[in-house]
């Protein structure tokens, strides 16, 4: 299995990003996030003031698992750099120390104009996770430090084989994928980077010009790499479900009726005490135009009959979905609850017709699935 990923900037700001286009990436595929949060010289200092509303549209748009990277220079304390970026965080998106899925990227480059040393970006990294307890993955390409001491950070390599205007997954199979060249060993102690940045040029959705980035494993192993669980996995339960088949039906009569997923089910227990995130993306085939899609998480709690109800999502559909392709996708936003153990969650759909239009029969389409994530 391959997660993709993308790393932002002030400069795709400059090239059209919005936060629509951000939730657009999450319905795409699009599972983890970074944004550039500072840079520091010792005669300045850059603070972006972008990272903050992108990654809080990653985080609505269900992207599981964000970062802010900072670009390390030479000059300026590792103590310093780190405090500089963290500060930073608190400031443009302090809900970042509660997020299950945060992590940090180190942004580690030789430049023409400051060639930084291996060691800035250790440092910065591990002042990171000292001060935060937050796990740090680094940038570092095997091109720039193929065999510099880079310590036992999960290793980021830049190698781009092509860089083609195309599709984000298109590029990745023309890098050759999960045999592709970035994912050889390097740096010291040699190590297989764990994420490959396979492309500078990639269209994400509307986007243009974007780093598009790949991750080979699970949600699970992706939560093991940012210390979101433990390697044994006892610390979180990742729950990643297609819809049971293409084609499943749902009746558009305006009443919730429960999704039924890939393992027959209908209900995802909870089987320990803790904190849980779920987001859920549904794709409908037969709507129209005038229809209202309601999506809502139905909670049991241990020793409470009485189920409670929230709605995570309410959209009317505003064009008819015949003209761009016959699907229609509601995306809920990232959900994160205190649950006890043996509480069970249920999606249920709602589906209420346009004037004129009932007694149809819709059908659920590639793109649906849910995420449980419970970390406890």
């Amino acid at each position: 299995m391959t997660l993709y990923g993308w790393d932002t900037s002030d400069y795709d700001v400059g090239r059209g990003l919005t936060s629509s286009r951000v939730t657009a990436a999450a319905g795409l595929g699009i599972a983890f996030l970074t944004s550039k949060g500072t840079e520091q010289t010792p005669s300045s200092v850059f603070r972006s003031l972008s990272c903050g509303w992108i990654l809080a549209a990653g985080r609505d748009a269900g992207i599981p698992y964000l970062g802010v990277y900072v670009v390390v220079r030479s000059g300026v304390p590792a103590a310093t750099q780190a405090q500089t970026v963290i500060d930073h965080a608190d400031a443009r998106l302090p809900w970042w120390r509660s997020w299950p899925g945060f992590f940090w990227q180190v942004d580690l480059e030789r430049w023409p104009y400051d060639a930084v040393a291996p060691a800035v970006g250790v440092q910065v990294a591990t002042e990171l996770e000292a001060r935060t307890q937050k796990i740090a993955v680094l940038y570092a390409s095997k091109g720039q430090y193929g065999t510099s001491p880079l310590g036992h950070f999960p290793r980021w390599n830049a190698n781009y084989p092509n860089n083609l205007d195309e599709g984000f997954s298109a590029a990745y199979a023309r890098a050759g994928g999960d045999a592709g060249p970035g994912w050889a060993a390097y740096g010291s102690p040699s190590a297989v980077p764990r994420i490959w940045q396979y492309t500078s040029t990639a269209r994400i959705g509307a986007q243009h010009t974007c780093d598009a980035n790949a991750f080979r494993g699970t949600d699970t192993d992706f939560a093991v790499l940012i210390g979101a669980t433990t390697a044994g996995g006892t610390d979180v339960q990742t729950v990643s479900i297609d819809t049971i088949s293409p084609g499943s039906a749902v009746a558009a009569d305006g009443a919730f009726h429960p999704i039924r997923w890939k393992d027959g089910n209908t209900a995802y227990r909870i089987t320990a005490t803790g904190l849980i995130g779920h987001q859920s993306k549904i794709e409908l085939v037969g709507l129209h135009q005038g229809d209202l899609v309601r999506l809502r998480a139905v909670y049991t709690f241990p020793g409470n009959p009485t189920p409670t109800s929230q709605i995570l999502n309410q959209q009317a559909v505003t064009v008819d979905p015949a003209l761009t392709g016959g699907g229609f996708v509601t995306i809920s936003a990232n959900e994160n609850h205190q649950v006890p153990a043996g509480t069970t969650l249920t999606f249920e759909l709602a589906v209420t017709p346009s004037s004129g239009t009932g007694g149809r029969k819709l059908s659920y389409g590639n793109a649906t699935r849910r995420s449980v994530l419970l970390f406890s």
